[in-house]
Parts: structure tokens; sequence; C-alpha cells
């Protein structure tokens, strides 16, 4: 049983005629009837009843065949919705896209996110608001479309790039680091280190470079925002890293910024996808609007 075989019983029915069926559908009279007795042999009753010497002459329906009909108007509505589906997807006048952005990252991306939705209005945006390390695990996992990771990138991923920001010491104005242009991760070994939540890798990146020169940071306090993270060092809680693009934003007065070096390090973004994951066309709508918007990725 196909939906060939239920189109063409149900065309026969609304058309009360073998022959008025196969002149719509474009086939011959005898296809028609091969396809029916197909379609009986292996219900295993019949559909019509059948004329003078057991031939077939009016489309009339037994009491099993009104059933079937009623089954097949319904499995054919449904193809028809499936298709519908497709070609809405398709053409974008329907659909989802989860976004993996991390909290240090989303405000970048809101002019993008409005332009997007003032051009797809009926994509559904969902947000998996997470550190970038959570985000990558998510994408792994086919939990997220497309979202931001930082740094490398794992084989099973693309992505493209949006972000590369040196990262700064932010510092309180009247700190030992002020009207320090630059400075060495090394000399902040006796400082105290205002951090990230656990699942953002800035904080492994961080980390991991401060044990490469020699020490593990004093970790005083963590937190997910980095609005928070510098009030605390404008009340002298403890000095953080930073990239430089939010460095920028704060009032000048109050801080100190100076680049890192030795190592010198980078908030370096992509916008990343899953390449054993087939694109949804939502997905790659989002992407050409990145590509073509570079340079909108910004406070």
């Amino acid at each position: 049983m196909d939906i060939k075989s239920l189109k063409i019983f149900v065309t026969i029915v609304q058309k009360q005629s073998f022959s008025h069926a196969a002149e719509a559908l474009f086939v011959t009279q005898p296809t028609i009837s091969k396809v029916i007795r197909q379609l009986e042999d292996e219900i295993g009753v019949p559909l019509f009843h059948k004329g003078d010497a057991g031939r077939k002459r009016e489309a009339q329906l037994t009491y099993m065949g009104e059933q079937i009909y009623q089954h097949a108007l319904v499995i054919l509505n449904e193809q028809q919705r499936m298709l519908d589906t497709v070609t809405q997807v398709r053409a974008l006048k329907q659909g989802k896209l989860t976004l993996g952005l991390p909290p240090l990252a989303s405000v970048l991306f809101s002019s993008l996110i409005a332009m997007f939705h003032k051009k797809y209005p009926n994509i559904e945006l969902s947000f998996f608001e997470v550190g970038a390390t959570g985000i990558e695990n998510a994408i792994l996992k086919k939990q997220v479309d497309v979202g931001i990771i930082l740094g490398h990138l794992k084989p099973v991923l693309s992505g493209i790039p949006v972000m590369d920001s040196p990262l700064c010491l932010l510092s309180k104005k009247e700190s030992q680091w002020r009207n320090r242009k630059k400075v060495s991760l090394v000399e902040l070994k006796e400082e105290s280190f205002l951090l990230y939540a656990d699942s953002f890798t800035l904080n492994n990146i961080i980390i991991q470079a401060a044990n490469f020169v020699g020490f593990e940071p004093n970790v005083v306090c963590k937190s997910s925002q980095w609005d928070f993270i510098a009030k605390m060092v404008d009340t002298d809680v403890g000095i953080a890293i930073l990239p430089k693009i939010y460095c920028e934003q704060l009032e000048t007065e109050k801080y100190n910024i100076s680049i890192l070096e030795n190592p010198n390090l980078n908030w370096t973004l992509n916008m990343a996808w899953n390449t054993t994951v087939a694109m949804s066309p939502a997905t790659r709508a989002w992407l050409e609007i990145i590509e073509e918007n570079k340079d909108q990725i910004h406070f």
C-alpha cells in the first residue's frame, strides 16, 4: 500500500467513475483497475461492489471500502500537510532556530538578531545561554543549531570567525597598574582574581595560562556577569581579565586597562555548527546574516 495507490482509490470515489479517475490522473483505465486489484489483494477485502459477471461497473464502495476511504483521506491530508510544512520551512515562513550565546557575547549580536527577526518574523528564536564550554557540548550533542564557541574548533565542528579581541587586565584606577599599557601575566601572581562561572571557557584559558607561567590564580569571586565583575574591580575586590572590546565600554576615569602579554591572550569567537547535522534553512539564513554583517557585531 502506497500513497499513489491511495490517491488513485480516493480519486475513483470522488469522481464516481474508473474512467473519469483515469482521465483526471492521466493514466489508462487498465492501470487504474490493476492498482485497485492490488490494493484489494493487500487489504484482503473488496473495496467496490462488483457488477454482473464479477466486473466492476460502478464506483460504489463496499462497507469496508467506505472505512478504508475515510482512512485514506486522513493519510493523504497528512501527506499534504507534510509537504506544505517542507515548503514553508524552505521558504523560511516556518521553523525554529536555537542559538547558543554565552553571557559575555550575547549583547554583541543584538542588532543581528533583530535583523534576522525582521527578515524572517515567522522563525521562532530560542536562546541557549550558558558559557562557551556548555554551548560547545550542546552543539556536539545536537541540542543547539549554531552557537558561539571560544578558541579552536573540534574536528566535527565548523565556524565563522566573528571576534578576535585581546584580553586585558582591568584594574582600579588608583592601583599599582595605573598608566601601565602592558602587563605580563606573571606579574599578577599576587593579585586577587575575579573570574567567571566554571562553565566559561575563558576561565580555563586564564587559569591554564597562569599555570603555564608558574602560578595558580587566587580566585576571590566568580560571576557570569561581566558588568558585575567590573563593579567588583571598581570597589577594589580584585582584578579581572576581560576582552578589550568590553573594557572599552567602561568609564576610563574609574579603571586602568592594560594589554596582557607573555603570553598574549585573545578572546577569539566563532559562530559554530555541527557538520554531522543537516543544516536547516533557518540556520543557513542566520549564517548568511553573520557573514554579510560582521561589521555590526559590537555593542
